[in-house]
């Protein structure tokens, strides 16, 4: 079924067809090529992507439906009972018992960039992209007013757990991609404390980089013994010399 000849011209009244027809997991085509098309990413990317997209998206409007949240007007929302937070978390293990089921076929690379996308907040990012899609009918990320619920749909699964859920090696040497949109970079904050540091023993990230950036990333791997104060500081000193009493810019690497 192509839903795209379905969608009714009324702006509203094609958002409200899109939220219900994207509960039962009919959701429009997006071109991860054109979205991403300043990242150079590959058919294993978007394989990667269409498989969080056609399991996340559903779950995350399932959720939305029950607690009578508009996806487009969230300001308006006024929580009823259990809320967004504790509903989706109920739902992650149903989203993995699904991937796991969609992935057994897939091959090794494709299952290895979900599971590095999901821990980095690929659920998120295909939200945003469905939320692009049926707001202008055009291949792009929605990023206006669904930020302050971003953090709710990442995944809190432990990285080795969720490596098991999609048997994934994680020291298989595959890559893990950061995407650009609009001169902004995804993918690049984490799930939790023990994805950054095992993103630094793959040697995706920098401890002494991490640090600087995070001073919560900053004393986990100083409390692990990945890095010291004294090299934190002298990094800073070696990027800034004039200025090494000045604080650097801080970024959050966490959701």
């Amino acid at each position: 079924m192509n839903i795209s000849e379905m969608v009714p011209h009324d702006l509203h009244q094609a958002q409200q067809f899109h939220r219900l027809y994207g509960v039962n997991a009919l959701l429009p085509d997006i071109d991860w090529n054109h979205v991403f098309e300043q990242s150079k990413i590959t058919p294993t990317h978007v394989e990667a992507l269409n498989t969080l997209y056609q399991n996340a998206v559903p779950l995350a409007l399932q959720v939305f439906d029950e607690l009578n949240f508009d996806v487009f007007t969230p300001a308006e929302y006024k929580p009823q009972g259990l809320g967004l937070f504790e509903k989706l978390t109920q739902q992650e293990e149903k989203l993995l018992q699904l991937l796991q089921t969609e992935t057994r076929n897939l091959n090794p690379a494709v299952r290895h960039q979900i599971w590095s996308m999901l821990l980095r907040g690929g659920a998120v990012l295909v939200f945003k992209a469905w939320l692009g899609k049926v707001k202008t009918n055009l291949d792009q990320l929605d990023t206006s007013q669904f930020d302050e619920l971003s953090d709710l749909l990442f995944i809190k699964t432990p990285p080795m757990e969720l490596a098991n859920w999609l048997m994934v090696d994680v020291n298989d040497p595959y890559d893990h991609i950061f995407l650009m949109y609009d001169n902004q970079i995804y993918l690049d904050r984490f799930n939790s404390l023990e994805t950054a540091a095992l993103f630094v023993d793959l040697g995706v990230y920098d401890a002494a980089f991490l640090s600087l950036r995070d001073d919560r990333v900053a004393e986990y791997l100083k409390s692990k013994g990945y890095i010291s104060q004294e090299q934190i500081d002298e990094l800073e000193c070696a990027l800034n010399p004039l200025y090494c009493d000045n604080t650097m810019h801080k970024q959050d690497f966490l959701a």
